[in-house]
């Protein structure tokens, strides 16, 4: 795994894709060339602790690296507001990224601000040759974000693309076009979870990103634990979210 570092970088774009939701550049060549997908970084903020982003994309140089930032408290609306030219300070790039090697084709899942890793693995997919489609899920049109014309969309309230959850759309694939899959998902617990019983009801292997608030982000201080099966006493085993994933194998994890 390539070693994470600290970095003081300039912000050279931002782009609100929604009210609440910004897409920003961040100059940081040395780790935007060694970024996978599923990978994520911190990023700091005049609040205590850094914030995690997972790698949205990179730039075709290899020099600049994406995230999406959505609103949910004071740390990620700071981080929403600042401008171009505007320097942070980076650690990155952290936690383990999806293995893209494991299959022929791929499934990408993705709800919620997951759309972003997803976008990065999706890239790197197809830039590969890869055979990959992908289904997101959004409450509703307002909601949806870093859509493809070539993506399965499904809404809730059923005002965009398939009415339902994610698994709708997942239902509407022809599993013969896909051979050998792995299912990859980003987003929600629940979405991730009812992702996962699909995929074992089909057969096909799955893995996740899990989404846990985290405070060091490098595997200090054990706040982003998440529980996975074990044969001890205990029937588990706590592995760190920033550490030993975020991506993991979703038949590892306890839901």
């Amino acid at each position: 795994m390539t070693q994470k570092k600290e970095y003081i970088c300039k912000i050279v774009s931002k782009e609100l894709i929604t009210p609440d939701t910004a897409y920003i550049g961040i100059d940081c060549p040395e780790a935007a060339s060694s970024a996978v997908p599923g990978q994520f970084i911190n990023i700091s903020c005049s609040k205590f602790l850094k914030r995690p982003f997972g790698v949205a994309s990179v730039s075709a140089d290899r020099k600049i690296i994406y995230i999406g930032v959505k609103v949910v408290g004071k740390g990620t609306e700071e981080l929403s507001g600042i401008e171009p030219g505007a320097e942070v300070s980076v650690l990155a790039p952290l936690g383990n990224g999806f293995d893209l090697t494991v299959a022929d084709s791929y499934i990408l899942v993705s709800g919620g601000t997951g759309v972003f890793p997803i976008n990065f693995t999706y890239e790197t997919l197809k830039a590969s040759g890869k055979k990959v489609t992908v289904v997101q899920g959004f409450r509703n049109a307002s909601q949806v974000i870093m859509n493809d014309p070539s993506f399965i969309l499904t809404t809730d309230e059923g005002d965009a693309g398939i009415k339902g959850t994610c698994i709708a759309g997942l239902d509407s694939i022809d599993l013969s076009e896909f051979p050998n899959a792995a299912v990859l998902c980003v987003g929600p617990k629940p979405m991730m979870k009812a992702t996962g019983e699909w995929a074992q009801a089909h057969g096909l292997k799955c893995y996740i990103s899990m989404e846990q608030r985290m405070g060091c982000g490098v595997g200090i201080c054990l706040c982003c634990t998440v529980k996975t099966k074990a044969d001890n006493e205990d029937g588990y085993y706590n592995k760190r979210c920033c550490k030993d994933g975020p991506v993991f194998d979703y038949a590892e994890v306890i839901w």
